[in-house]
């Protein structure tokens, strides 16, 4: 199929899209906001449709949708969460549009990247990679062309000896969060599995290039690739293997919990009375807290809700901005006590535990690596709503799955070759 002339100009066209996808921004239509990444994903996942109708490849399809299920549930369980709180809280529509597009803009995203993998196969992983690096050298052009060369090296410069501890006009205009958090991921993947690095050298070059412009979580991503590795020497051990993911599945509930509780009772202004600045944090968390409460009992206030009343303190006044910067809390706020621990075991303990299953221990230790990057993220940001770093995260490990099986049907057609080509007899010793 993909020695098809017209296949390739397919996938040529989708790497296409995706990039557009990864620069692209948005548009309104009276008092709603719509983002171009949604109908963009739309094209891309008919795309990959219509050329299964044309010429169907049954099981690289079954592969991609198969994983596709698994890392979707942690982005579909809460839509299905808040049915049953917009019931019984009587939702406002705000509320529930803003749930829905969530939902609709995360769950579109990884459905495209399950495309990209289904039409351009393991490559997808670079392709997508790819798009991400084109778009933040757009920007940077951009920056470059606005401000000067010498000046934007000048700010690039003092941005890593402080640590971005100074950062300058310029390289405020490059702080592309998204996208660099997803580039985080890709540094992770580089990192557990390094025989890429050789493969791909210039994409990882210009990876740690455009993640050091935003220079985002460096030590989420050392920490992340630091327990990979570890994870990945426990091959021959599967029985370490085992108990530890039990571990890290309990351990990652019981931190999450237990920063959502110490944010409730005051962490933040604590820390703020030591003389440790929060960057407004604590004043943040100070105004979410009637909204909810530290407890079992406590049901959440469905998805959607911290956006809408963030828009609604906004509308009041300027002094502040209201994002949580903090997606535990965000989710617990939004869902609740037992709906946050679920949501946790499938963020953490069922995309590992599935990774091991499909994909052995080296694509568990990819996930695990992953899943502890964007652990770390989630404690100071909210990139459990980002389509990116999600897309990135979908993307890796459906490409590893997909190269894995491959592979094995590639090993096991080749043995089954050998064999027909034998003399009869031979094969019986």
């Amino acid at each position: 199929m993909e020695k098809k002339a017209g296949y390739h100009i397919l996938a040529i066209v989708v790497c296409i899209l995706a990039c557009v996808y990864s620069y692209s921004g948005m548009f309104s239509v009276g008092e709603f906001d719509f983002y171009f990444y949604l109908p963009i994903a739309v094209i891309i996942v008919l795309a990959a449709l219509c050329a299964f109708l044309i010429a169907p490849n049954f099981a690289r399809m079954e592969i991609v949708v198969k994983q596709l299920g698994i890392v979707l549930l942690p982005v579909i369980f809460p839509f299905v969460w808040s049915l049953m709180l917009w019931i019984i809280r009587g939702a406002g529509l705000v509320e529930i549009r803003k749930g829905i597009m969530t939902t609709a803009y995360l769950a579109s995203g990884i459905c495209m990247m399950a495309a990209l993998v289904y039409i351009t196969g393991e490559n997808a992983v670079w392709w997508y990679l790819a798009s991400l690096i084109i778009a933040n050298s757009i920007t940077a052009i951009i920056v470059v062309m606005s401000g000067g060369p010498g000046n934007f090296l000048g700010e690039f410069w003092t941005l890593l000896v402080t640590f971005a501890g100074e950062t300058g006009e310029l390289m405020k205009k490059m702080e592309l969060h998204a996208i660099t958090y997803a580039l985080g991921c890709y540094l992770v993947y580089f990192g557990i599995e390094n025989k890429n690095i050789s493969k791909r050298w210039p994409l990882f070059m210009l990876s740690i290039l455009c993640f050091l412009l935003g220079l985002k979580r460096i030590a989420a991503v050392l920490a992340a690739i630091v327990v990979g590795l570890i994870w990945n020497g426990l091959k021959h051990f599967p029985h370490v293997s085992r108990f530890l993911l039990r571990v890290a599945g309990i351990l990652f509930l019981v931190s999450a919990l237990a920063y959502v509780g110490a944010v409730f009772y005051g962490l933040y202004d604590y820390l703020e009375q030591i003389g440790i600045n929060t960057s407004a944090r604590a004043d943040i968390y100070r105004m979410y807290r009637p909204y909810y409460k530290f407890s079992p009992s406590f049901l959440g206030n469905g998805l959607g809700w911290v956006e809408a009343q963030m828009n609604v303190w906004s509308s009041q006044t300027t002094d502040l901005v209201y994002h949580t910067h903090n997606d535990y809390l965000r989710e617990y706020i939004e869902l609740g006590m037992a709906g946050f621990l679920i949501w946790c075991c499938l963020r953490c303990h069922v995309q590992i535990s599935s990774a091991k299953k499909r994909m052995g221990v080296a694509g568990e230790a990819v996930a695990f690596g992953l899943i502890v990057y964007m652990a770390i993220t989630y404690t100071t940001d909210m990139t459990a709503m980002q389509s990116f770093i999600n897309n990135s995260f979908a993307v890796i490990l459906l490409s590893f799955q997909l190269r894995k099986r491959e592979t094995e049907r590639n090993s096991m057609m080749e043995r089954e070759n050998r064999r027909l080509s034998d003399p009869p007899g031979e094969h019986y010793g």
